[in-house]
């Protein structure tokens, strides 16, 4: 007589296994490496330094607002805040540099540079000079999108003739309306 609990374990067992295989052998998620993965990663650090630049912009406004009576507990509420974004923006650069190509890493590290000094500097300059580190930061971030759009060929290459605007017009059939 089989015993009951071991039975049910063993047919555990060969559900998870049958679904595991079938998901290995599918080609439905995105490949280790492939384009589709690095668009998520390279999505997922413009938007943490996008919320970095903003979170800048924020403790700006807070200084300027607050002025030196803030209190500790909105001390440590600010704090907090910055170390969620900080964090955020370290795990997206790890895990870029993980699956990214080199240029888009070196570019990311560019943005990094920008955004740091950005956050550096957010309370200690005049309103002039942080406008000018913000927009420094900000085409950093148009430069890095750039590189993306290259690396994961959102743009045509030279040899795709087919997906050149021009080719596409000679080759499309004119439509013919019905009599």
């Amino acid at each position: 007589m089989t015993d009951p609990v071991s039975a049910g374990a063993s047919a555990a067992a060969k559900a998870i296994a049958t679904t595991a295989v079938k998901q290995l052998l599918t080609q439905k998620g995105p490949r280790l490496g492939g384009r589709e993965e690095r668009r998520e990663v390279y999505a997922r650090f413009q938007a943490a330094m996008v919320e970095l630049s903003s979170f800048a912009q924020f403790l700006r406004l807070e200084k300027e607002f607050s002025g030196p009576l803030m209190s500790r507990s909105r001390t440590r509420e600010l704090l907090s805040m910055l170390h969620a974004r900080q964090t955020e923006l370290l795990l997206s650069v790890h895990e870029l540099r993980l699956v990214g190509n080199p240029e888009p890493i070196t570019s990311a590290e560019k943005v990094m540079g920008a955004g740091s000094e950005l956050m550096g500097k957010a309370n200690r300059v005049s309103v002039e000079e942080f406008d000018v580190l913000l927009r420094r930061a900000i085409d950093a971030q148009y430069a890095f999108t750039e590189v993306c759009r290259a690396d994961l060929w959102y743009l045509p290459r030279w040899w795709q003739i087919h997906r050149i605007g021009w080719w596409r017009a000679r080759w499309t059939w004119p439509k013919r309306g019905r009599a």
